[in-house]
């Protein structure tokens, strides 16, 4: 009798965040910040290593002390690997989330207002685009597809367009190698409006109240880090300048933007007053949590300048597309399923 032992080599990936704040005209202050990050970033290490050693020998050396360092809760990859504005994204979500269960509750709406206010002038830009990518078609497609449109085979003249993918009336585009680059400006009538000591007071209230759940308590704290800062300057505009990558990073947007693009560049610059929770972008929002698992969902802002889209990051999304084409999962596909009936009905 032969006994195979196969062995297996196993790791553990640990994802490691921490931000820096600083003003880009001084470096004395910029210096510190960047020290205190890295200041903190050991700190981290160091408990991990306690809380491994903790696991395997019983307890975990810190220094000259022994320590029994036991992890409570999680963290997920998002949180790591998140930006800034999707982190205040996600607080104003559960902030949002924590209102509706107390309608009565008038300071988490203060809060989650002030914060959509003072974040919802953004820019976005996708660097690094392919020469024929959507952003750019939806600018001249009525007159390509009228000129390209006299019979289906000069369709093909349009070329190569970069993968995307259509789930229902929405545009759904992977941009995993591309920089995604967001401006914010805070302007200083903004600042005046929104950052004042009620804010400060009512997020100081939420952070200290035990009442509320502990992932809200403690993502307002970057909020409050915020407000700290724009208080130091309050009589300047600020801009806020954030690059990320990430491979798992879509965004979206309705594929009646390609006929009616001028429509909805005229009704959004008359800056329309939209009910809560029936806005553009939170409707468009709703419609990706139904396709698919999703996160970081942006802009915070609802107030759009030509046509609406969302950001949004989904580890997902590749996989359940793929399981949906397959032959287990073929007859109830959401794309697929209409068709094979009337592919299936017997003719009479």
């Amino acid at each position: 009798m032969i006994k195979l032992i196969i062995k297996i080599n196993k790791q553990l990936i640990f994802y490691l965040s921490q931000k820096s704040i600083y003003y880009q005209d001084d470096l004395e202050n910029q210096q510190l910040a960047l020290q205190e990050s890295v200041l903190s970033l050991l700190n981290i290490l160091l408990i991990l290593k306690a809380s491994i050693n903790t696991r395997i020998f019983g307890y975990g050396n810190i220094g000259r002390d022994k320590f029994i360092v036991i992890p409570i809760g999680g963290k997920s990859i998002f949180t790591a690997g998140g930006t800034f504005s999707a982190q205040i994204a996600n607080l104003i979500k559960q902030l949002k989330q924590e209102h509706r269960r107390n309608r009565s509750n008038i300071l988490l709406e203060n809060v989650y207002t002030s914060l959509e206010k003072l974040l919802g002038t953004a820019d976005f830009t996708v660097r690094d685009t392919v020469d024929l990518n959507y952003l750019d078609l939806f600018k001249t497609f009525n007159n390509s597809f009228a000129k390209n449109c006299s019979s289906l085979d000069k369709l093909l003249n349009f070329g190569n367009i970069e993968l995307a993918y259509i789930s229902g009336s929405l545009l759904i585009v992977p941009i995993p190698q591309n920089t995604l680059e967001e401006t914010y400006q805070m302007r200083v009538l903004d600042i005046a409006t929104y950052v004042n000591e009620k804010l400060w007071q009512n997020m100081q209230t939420i952070s200290n109240n035990k009442s509320y759940p502990e992932n809200l308590r403690s993502a307002i704290k970057d909020a409050i880090e915020l407000i700290y800062k724009l208080e130091e300057e309050i009589n300047k505009t600020q801009h806020l300048e954030q690059f990320s990558q990430n491979l798992d990073q879509y965004y979206a947007l309705p594929l009646f933007i390609f006929i009616s693009g001028e429509v909805l560049k005229e009704y959004f610059s008359n800056q329309p007053e939209e009910p809560e929770d029936e806005r553009f972008r939170d409707i468009l929002a709703a419609y990706i949590r139904l396709l698919y698992p999703v996160n970081n969902i942006l802009p915070i802002g609802d107030k759009y300048r030509e046509f609406p889209f969302v950001l949004f990051r989904s580890y997902s999304l590749g996989e359940i597309r793929k399981k949906s084409f397959t032959d287990k999962y073929l007859l109830t596909s959401n794309e697929l399923n209409v068709l094979n009936l009337i592919l299936s009905q017997k003719n009479y």
